[in-house]
């Protein structure tokens, strides 16, 4: 297979803002990691240049190019980067434009048909509302692009209401986890090693926000659980800070010694095995990454019914799922589990079981991989027909 300019594997740029610890950003480390470099050559425009993952992308070989660093994203500094991003492609003769994320999907395919590049796609793996310059941005990157992709069904019905996006254009990949790193380990003393006494039952929620992924939510139903189990201890795993508000509702539910907040963590299967219950209390969701790397450890898992969750979390049998915004729901559901060991159990061998049939990291990258070369033979097709129209 041979992209637009020359023989050997396709050179495809992928495009994002930044490579912050993140969902997208998780991705899109395993597509790198996992893409057939014998038909595909991989480089990261990561257009600030910024982020902890950074390193783990040139670790694989992965070359990465930060073009109009420093530049904003409106104005003349949105056109100073779309300039250097389409020469840049140019230079690199790059036969497709993977984006990812709002700016991205905007600059990068912007700067991809400037730069005549054959193929452009980009990516939706949430179902945030957009609105003003959000909105027309959002429109402007899905019509310019060929195609696409989005991590769910519910994502692709939200794209559609929401940007107008033709259903016909989009393209559903289930997001996927590293089923090798994320499967249940020997026998150790976990909660010793994130802090939290033996006799305690571990409660704990992944995230990085919040608002949006319903943080004061989750602090309410573990008082509530609390008075059901008086040793579930509930953990906070990423850049979460309590404000005064907060802090003073874990002092009036009596959770100050019942809370450990862990900041961010490079041992997340570590740290998942030390938990009892996984907890997702999201307001809105594309699908999460989380809930996949819990459920590949074996956790039973309690999550709002938001986004794609229900496409992955069987209710009653893999997990739990709750309305959103329910504190008294989420408590519900956390202490049934709770008092149910043997039914925890089941429901963690189940949503293993489901995550490495139909939502392993290999099994996302194959399926891209035969969207691109889709997409790619079906240029190659039009654009025969148009040489033959043109010797008729």
């Amino acid at each position: 297979m041979t992209d637009a300019h020359h023989d050997g594997p396709i050179r495809i740029a992928y495009a994002i803002k930044s490579m912050e610890v993140g969902g997208s950003q998780t991705h899109l480390t395993h597509v790198l990691r996992l893409l057939d470099r014998d038909r595909f050559d991989p480089v990261l425009y990561c257009l600030t240049g910024e982020g902890v993952l950074m390193d783990q992308v040139r670790a694989l070989g992965v070359p990465i190019v930060s073009p109009g660093v420093g530049a904003a994203f409106k104005g003349t500094g949105f056109m100073r980067r779309v300039a250097e991003l389409s020469r840049s492609l140019r230079d690199h003769r790059v036969g497709i434009v993977h984006n990812y994320l709002l700016r991205a999907n905007l600059v990068g395919s912007v700067s991809a048909r400037l730069a005549r590049v054959p193929i452009v796609l980009c990516s939706k793996r949430g179902c945030h509302e957009r609105r003003g310059f959000e909105l027309i941005s959002a429109k402007i990157g899905n019509a310019l692009a060929d195609c696409v992709t989005v991590n769910a069904d519910a994502v692709r019905e939200f794209v559609h209401a929401n940007e107008g996006c033709p259903r016909d254009k989009m393209v559903v990949i289930p997001s996927g986890v590293d089923t090798d790193r994320f499967q249940p380990l020997p026998p150790a003393d976990f909660k010793a090693q994130i802090g939290v006494p033996a006799d305690r039952r571990v409660v704990g929620i992944i995230t990085r926000m919040r608002v949006r992924k319903g943080v004061e939510e989750f602090i309410r139903a573990m008082g509530e659980t609390r008075a059901v189990h008086p040793n579930a201890h509930a953990v906070i795993v990423g850049e979460v800070a309590l404000d005064d508000a907060l802090t003073q509702l874990v002092s009036e539910l009596g959770l100050g010694d019942h809370l450990t907040l862990l900041g961010r963590r490079n041992d997340i299967p570590q740290v998942l095995s030390a938990f009892d219950v996984f907890v997702l209390s999201s307001h809105d969701e594309g699908m999460s990454n989380a809930i996949l790397e819990a459920m590949a450890m074996e956790k039973p898992v309690v999550a709002t019914d938001v986004g794609g969750t229900g496409e992955v979390v069987q209710h009653g049998q893999s997990g739990v799922l709750v309305p959103p915004k329910d504190p008294h729901a989420l408590a519900v559901a956390i202490t049934d589990i709770l008092g149910q060991p043997q039914r925890a159990a089941a429901m963690g061998g189940l949503g293993r079981r489901i995550v490495v049939d139909r939502f392993s990291a290999r099994s996302m990258v194959r399926q891209m991989e035969h969207l691109y070369l889709q997409l790619a033979a079906q240029r190659g097709a039009a654009r025969a027909d148009r040489i033959r129209a043109a010797a008729a």
